[in-house]
């Protein structure tokens, strides 16, 4: 299986390499390209094949959001993960819309990360749970964001669990509301994920809405 290829634009250069060393150690993974602004990106691009680009905001010479915009419009294959401090609703919102498939805080750990990557790689997509409802589903409708699948391959008790996990009801809400065990409602869970490919509850809230199975 080849690695997913990965470039990183990130002007700090000690962010930039601790993220590169760490990412290093997995092997479905692999960092093609570095670069300390916008302007360097976009020249390695031409050179380098990339699957998915990690991409700070905030950078001298030619920023992550022009950035965007060009690759967007000139590689629309290069699925782009927006790495940044500002975590608004509208701020996220702007950035999905100009093409980005995912956004993560710069404070989140690795493991989010990689998470991330794989995830954007398979869905399309990644959306961490802080994310606002009101804005996976503005995103469903005006990017078509969420892949279908049949709500038959889904059984009414898991339609119910994913209907109370929308509602932010924890697992022993549930388990006390439908009349069975906390394991129960569990094992349901990992059989939803399994079947929806919903990694989080924010992608199960964007599966949930496609599907007509939730709604805001």
């Amino acid at each position: 299986m080849k690695p997913i290829k990965i470039a990183i634009a990130e002007d700090h250069q000690l962010v930039r390499q601790g993220i590169i060393s760490l990412l290093t150690d997995e092997d479905d993974l692999e960092v093609v390209i570095e670069a300390e602004n916008g302007a360097i990106l976009l020249d390695q691009l031409k050179l380098e094949k990339t699957d998915i680009v990690l991409l700070d905001l905030e950078m001298p010479v030619l920023n992550g959001q022009d950035a965007l915009k060009f690759i967007t419009d000139r590689y629309p294959d290069i699925r782009v993960i927006i790495v940044s401090m500002f975590y608004a609703d509208e701020f996220i919102s702007e950035c999905i819309m100009a093409g980005a498939r995912g956004f993560l805080p710069k404070n989140c750990d690795i493991e989010k990360v990689i998470e991330a990557i794989h995830a954007v790689n398979q869905q399309g997509y990644y959306f961490d749970d802080k994310i606002s409802h009101s804005l996976l589903s503005k995103l469903i409708i005006e990017k078509n964001i969420a892949p279908t699948f049949s709500k038959e391959e889904l059984s009414q008790r898991e339609i119910e669990i994913i209907q109370l996990v929308c509602d932010g009801l924890t697992n022993k809400i549930i388990a006390k509301q439908l009349c069975i065990s906390v394991r129960t409602v569990e094992g349901h869970r990992s059989a939803i994920s399994e079947k929806t490919n919903a990694k989080n509850i924010a992608g199960l809230v964007i599966y949930a809405i496609k599907n007509g199975i939730y709604s805001i």
